[in-house]
């Protein structure tokens, strides 16, 4: 009895430890990487004047401001995304419009972001634009993210758990035996 006990006992710690750890994994921040690594480097841009990045910060926040109402519009397209794919009757016109509309948006914040950048460039030196163009981007730098994860295999790019009571990947937590997708 007493080596059941011991045995029920680590096998808790293990499972614990076990979600703990998974949790910890799960919770990155929404917008980590939003900006492409801009915030890690223009502080750090060598020799960068007041003026220059009183300049950056401005543009920054402006393009903050129109990437966000973006987003804002990407969210409320999932939603009505959702609906559609949802409803008794599946109108597929009304769901190809709404991807095409997405992908619209999509397009115009990777415009956006391209001008943004462009315009920093602008600001700097030669010197500084060398080393602005140098510089890695992304959380795991030049946007690489989890695609290209070397000695891993292929792995697919999980979507944020946040908020979703942080179960299984792809698992819903209310609902047994749906998977996210699907």
């Amino acid at each position: 009895m007493f080596k059941r006990e011991i045995t029920a006992t680590l096998m808790f710690a293990i499972l614990l430890l076990m979600a703990t750890g998974t949790d910890a994994f799960s919770q990155r921040g929404r917008g980590m990487d939003r900006m492409g690594g801009m915030e890690q480097v223009c502080p750090s841009i060598p020799n960068l004047t007041d003026e220059q990045s009183q300049q950056i910060t401005q543009l920054r926040t402006a393009h903050l401001k129109e990437m966000q109402s973006l987003r804002d519009q990407i969210d409320v397209n999932r939603a009505q995304y959702r609906q559609l794919m949802r409803g008794d009757r599946a109108d597929m016109n009304a769901i190809n419009a709404n991807i095409d509309e997405r992908s619209a948006i999509r397009t115009q914040m990777e415009k956006k972001q391209a001008a943004h950048h462009q315009s920093i460039r602008g600001l700097l030196t030669e010197e500084q634009r060398v080393w602005f163009d140098a510089a890695p981007r992304g959380p795991m730098g030049r946007g690489a993210g989890m695609r290209a994860a070397p000695g891993r295999g292929e792995m697919r790019q999980a979507a944020p758990r946040g908020g979703r009571g942080g179960g299984a990947p792809g698992v819903m937590p209310n609902r047994p035996g749906s998977r996210r997708g699907f």
